[in-house]
């Protein structure tokens, strides 16, 4: 009897993690952010190696990072305005086909030879915009497709697959750069986008229209940008978020070149360590998956957060290959932080604000493309281990203040 009633609680725990698949359209949008998150995890690898490749240079990295943050800045929050006004799922079908397109033309001008930088600047641009559009949408369109109790169980698998994303995807790519190509890989990299594309078509039962706007598009900008400012736990959330996106995710964005300088690794490497990172998050939000209506989830979030910025701290001065894939797992998973503050803003925000608010949750992502300028600067300026230590520090002074000092997070119940 004992072993039958564990085997049930055993069963209701699995059940508990992927209740959410229970929803038809969900089920087919966790294939097309599962195929989107494998792109991407793929994207910034291939992109990054080709830029290494074609200049040595890490500061023309951070300079093609820079430009893909750019528009991410600029454009996100009319991304969140479009969200709540038009059929989320045409825009995510438009812009996900649009990206697939730039892709494979840029693996079309590899595999000419006639790939040159200009080209990796215009495209890198166009991807920031596409994607500061694509991403307000993505976000809200998930409390559209399951009801309200299932929904920070949706928002945990969708970033579990983001998760696995940043795990398959640059081990992919750099085995297919050092195997087939650069080439190679951008062809695979549009395939993958163009997955995510037919996933989406099977999406049926969204509502295709909202209400209707009664108001300027600035009007409904600033009306966002006040809820913001006047909800406290939304202004400590989404605060945290833009230092973490501007003082510490960028690591990301210039691994390749830490990897080159500091561990003198390949591509391979490069997607190895990427994987850690990966790994790391993945496990995070699996153990928050599976926390259901557990009343402490303010201190896994107050870990994570903290978790995240000494994992940095760590891995700025590790010089050892399997050391600094212990290091990213770490901090990995301190990112398990980004699927509890979604959820957090989604049931905390009303649907009316809930593109504008949660573009401006995502423009902290977007902060990273623009925090890798300056930190690869300061790398060739002064070294890797300084640069990556400073984001650091300043990411948990800020993070301590917010977090800490402040009772809205500690006090936070979800």
């Amino acid at each position: 009897m004992v072993a039958l009633l564990s085997q049930l609680t055993s069963v209701r725990h699995r059940i508990q993690i992927f209740r959410s698949l229970r929803h038809r359209d969900f089920r087919w949008f966790w294939v097309s952010t599962t195929a989107q998150a494998a792109a991407r995890g793929m994207q910034f690898l291939i992109l990054g190696w080709l830029v290494l490749v074609l200049t040595d240079s890490s500061s023309q990295l951070g300079l093609v990072i820079f430009l893909y943050g750019v528009p991410n800045l600029a454009f996100v929050l009319f991304g969140g305005i479009i969200a709540d006004r038009t059929d989320r799922r045409k825009m995510l079908i438009s812009t996900q086909a649009a990206v697939t397109a730039i892709i494979f033309i840029l693996g079309i001008l590899r595999a000419t030879d006639s790939v040159m930088l200009w080209h990796l600047y215009s495209a890198t641009f166009f991807l920031g915009t596409l994607q500061a559009i694509n991403t307000p949408a993505r976000l809200a369109i998930v409390s559209d497709l399951v009801d309200r109790e299932d929904l920070m169980n949706a928002v945990v698998l969708n970033s579990a697959v983001m998760n696995s994303g940043r795990i398959l995807g640059p081990a992919l790519a750099g085995g297919l750069i050092e195997l087939y190509g650069i080439d190679v890989a951008l062809y695979v990299n549009a395939s993958c986008y163009l997955v995510g594309v037919l996933s989406l078509i099977m999406v049926r039962q969204v509502p295709s229209s909202r209400p209707e706007a009664k108001t300027s598009i600035l009007a409904d900008l600033f009306d966002g940008l006040r809820f913001y400012w006047k909800t406290p736990v939304v202004f400590t959330a989404i605060t945290i978020g833009f230092a973490m996106g501007l003082f510490g995710m960028p690591y990301q964005q210039v691994l390749p070149a830490f990897a080159k300088d500091v561990l003198g690794s390949g591509a391979g490497e490069v997607g190895l360590l990427m994987t850690g990172a990966g790994v790391g998050s993945l496990i995070g939000t699996v153990i928050l998956a599976s926390q259901g209506n557990s009343p402490h989830k303010n201190r896994i979030l107050l870990t994570s957060i903290f978790g995240f910025g000494i994992g940095l701290l760590v891995f700025a001065w590790t010089q050892w290959f399997w050391m600094t894939w212990v290091t990213l797992l770490c901090v990995g998973l301190g990112t398990s932080m980004i699927p509890m503050i979604t959820t957090v803003l989604q049931l905390t925000v009303p649907s009316e604000f809930q593109g504008r608010v949660l573009s401006l949750w995502y423009l902290s992502a977007g902060l990273m493309f623009v925090g890798a300028l300056p930190l690869a600067v300061v790398a060739d300026a002064l070294s890797w281990p300084i640069a990556v230590t400073g984001g650091a520090a300043l990411y948990l002074c800020i993070a301590a203040y917010l977090g800490l000092w402040r009772p809205h997070l500690r006090h936070l119940r979800v």
